[in-house]
């Protein structure tokens, strides 16, 4: 049985604000450390339910965030940039995959650090707000691989119940805006990771979690907060700017559509004022 557990930052314990995220920020390894504790976590849940191969993917920004050396040596860890569906790696080999530390989409009310990629956009996928949690758990769906567990705030719970309910949905704090949360402890939150893992492997083995799915053609709706913006993602080729902020992409199927939004985002740049 193999699991993928892809790991961002925002939704990890104990993390409360941009200080803890960025590689400068006063709080940048202690962040660090609690992302490794729930990862640990998660592993030692899969462990005990029998996995013979985990990956873990380090998802948050470059990629560069989990230590090999602070790991259960069972794993294997991706890190690194400039690699397909960076967040996911590896996901099409997975039986099952787990996803940790995940955050709600952009423009998220009581949210810790909401955003969807970048905090300068929104996506629709075939007319359904899309975060990060959705957009990946489709890529895996595509691939009959069910993500059984998201671990993160309450609005990331929440979002995750709209698409997933038979999913479990571990909130280890409680966001009081976008920077500023209520965190648990992080041996509690990582017992509740652990044990949830077993509860959610087992459901998932007895038929009760099921891959989240979208159908074909697949249409990438994507809503920036500038103007200049939209109009150079639009720049992608089959992609029409519907309106000043708005591009919108049909693509065959979901893999393709997520490759459009990225090349979007990568078009598209921020101006300064």
């Amino acid at each position: 049985m193999k699991i993928l557990i892809a790991a961002d930052m925002e939704g990890i314990s104990g993390v409360a604000d941009r200080s803890f995220v960025l590689e400068d920020g006063l709080n940048y390894e202690l962040g660090r450390f609690l992302m490794e504790s729930d990862v640990n976590a998660a592993i030692d849940g899969a462990i005990a339910s029998g996995a013979t191969e985990i990956l873990v993917v380090d998802g948050h920004d470059g990629g560069h965030n989990l230590r090999i050396t602070n790991l259960n040596s069972r794993a294997v860890l991706l890190t690194g940039s400039a690699r397909p569906f960076p967040m996911i790696t590896g996901y099409e080999e997975a039986d099952a995959a787990i996803f940790i530390g995940y955050h709600a989409q952009f423009g998220t009310s009581l949210a810790l650090l909401d955003h969807t990629y970048t905090s300068r956009l929104k996506l629709w996928i075939n007319n359904v707000e899309a975060g990060e949690s959705y957009m990946n758990a489709l890529l895996c769906g595509s691939k009959n691989v069910p993500v059984i567990l998201y671990s993160g705030d309450q609005a990331l719970a929440e979002e995750v119940r709209s698409f997933s309910p038979d999913s479990f949905q571990v909130v280890v704090k409680e966001a009081y805006g976008r920077s500023a949360a209520g965190s648990l402890n992080p041996q509690k939150s990582g017992f509740l990771i652990k044990e949830n893992v077993k509860k959610a492997l087992k459901a998932w083995q007895d038929g009760h979690i099921k891959p989240v799915t979208t159908t074909d053609p697949v249409e990438i709706k994507v809503q920036f907060i500038v103007s200049e913006m939209a109009e150079q993602a639009a720049v992608l080729p089959g992609a029409e700017q519907i309106d000043p902020l708005t591009v919108v992409s049909i693509q065959p199927n979901i893999e393709l559509g997520v490759r459009a939004f990225l090349a979007m985002i990568a078009l598209a740049k921020a101006p300064l004022f």
